[in-house]
């Protein structure tokens, strides 16, 4: 009688279990999943582009489009911050066809900055010091984190360049709902 009770008890245990894969609801499946990567692209200019031939080489592949660029480097604490509070808007801003663009200096060291943007959707540019400082003194940018927004006609929509900062979601989102129409 005993040997049959742990034959019983044993089978019922083999049964209640399972050597292939774990299943698990399709809620858990997406709790679980790995996060969708970003769609970044490395985009470049020739070193040897100067003066205002920066900002055009930069904007030259937006024509058309209503296109945020954001200037900011590795090591700007704001500028990070500011990139993961614009993460809440940027998802519907993409299928709506808004193009973020981002622009960094050599002082955002290019390993680290090869390591972070690959979580950052955009096209993101790393220019000389040459360019980076001839370029924000041409747009008159004080510090970072600066943005401009260009509209579909390449005009700029929106700039903060002179005060600098993140204006914050409803802004950025209320200039480009304006530079969409």
């Amino acid at each position: 009688m005993k040997k049959t009770v742990l034959l019983l008890l044993a089978a019922a245990l083999f049964a209640g279990t399972s050597c292939g894969q774990q299943k698990t609801t399709p809620q858990e499946a997406t709790q679980t999943a790995a996060p969708a990567k970003a769609a970044y692209k490395v985009k470049t200019i020739a070193p040897t582009v100067t003066g205002d031939a920066i900002l055009n080489a930069i904007t030259a592949d937006y024509k058309g489009k209503v296109t945020l660029i954001d200037f900011w480097a590795t090591w700007c604490g704001p500028c990070r911050m500011a990139m993961k509070e614009i993460d809440a808007i940027k998802p519907e801003l993409i299928k709506r066809g808004v193009q973020f663009v981002y622009v960094t200096g050599e002082t955002s060291p290019e390993a680290t900055w090869t390591e972070m943007i690959k979580g950052i959707d955009g096209d993101h540019y790393r220019l000389t010091k040459a360019q980076w400082d001839d370029l924000c003194t041409r747009l008159q940018i004080p510090g970072i984190p600066s943005y401009m927004l260009l509209g579909k006609d390449g005009s700029v929509a929106y700039s903060n360049l002179t005060e600098g900062g993140y204006p914050g979601n409803d802004i950025i989102k209320a200039e480009i709902e304006k530079a969409l129409q």
